[in-house]
């Protein structure tokens, strides 16, 4: 109730973190706030709905569809594009907890609710682009999404877990089409065969 806002609205993603939202912390707040409304029969579902849009707003990439990690509405941050105040990179971890975020808050959104069609229209905008970044060769995701194979960059577990789980789970409750079932399980595959070590 007393968490710093942008001035749209929109959580700071700490207070040490002035006028900044980052994909992660939609994960951190939203899930929490949306079952919290649940329980206890607070309309809170709008303001839970804007901060996923104005997320998604401030972040995604008009050219390829993927989101930025962070955003400054000051523009005051080194990393922060002083035009957009978007951070420099597109973090796979970053757009697997906003992934899991709409995945875990429409599990308590009301069915009823108008503005559950954004949600799961954002989900599947982003679903598109997680699709389109999965390593061909291995099946799963690089840290940085858009520069595979460059030198430092690396193939990455959470981030591929956390993808693998919000698109699976995203077709199961019926909000994906099934086409992404196949990218999950390709995924899935990828995650046993790179990272998954029997001792």
């Amino acid at each position: 109730r007393t968490h710093p806002r942008t001035n749209e609205g929109g959580f700071w993603h700490k207070k040490i973190y002035p006028y900044q939202m980052w994909l992660d912390g939609l994960y951190m707040g939203e899930p929490f706030y949306a079952e919290y409304s649940m329980f206890f029969g607070e309309d809170n579902w709008n303001d839970i709905a804007n901060q996923f849009v104005w997320m998604e707003k401030h972040s995604r990439d008009p050219k390829t569809g993927l989101l930025y990690h962070g955003w400054d509405e000051s523009k005051q941050q080194k990393w922060a594009n002083k035009t957009t105040g978007q951070s420099p990179h597109f973090w796979g971890r970053a757009m697997g907890w906003y992934a899991m975020g709409l995945i875990d808050v429409l599990e308590f959104f009301p069915q009823d609710h108008p503005r559950r069609s954004e949600l799961i229209a954002i989900l599947n905008r982003e679903a598109e682009e997680i699709k389109k970044v999965q390593d061909k060769k291995s099946g799963v995701w690089w840290d940085i999404l858009d520069l595979g194979g460059k030198e430092k960059n690396y193939l990455e577990s959470s981030a591929s877990a956390m993808f693998v789980y919000a698109l699976a789970r995203g077709v199961r409750e019926g909000y994906l089409p099934e086409r992404y079932m196949k990218v999950a399980t390709t995924g899935w595959a990828g995650i046993r065969k790179e990272f998954i070590k029997t001792n």
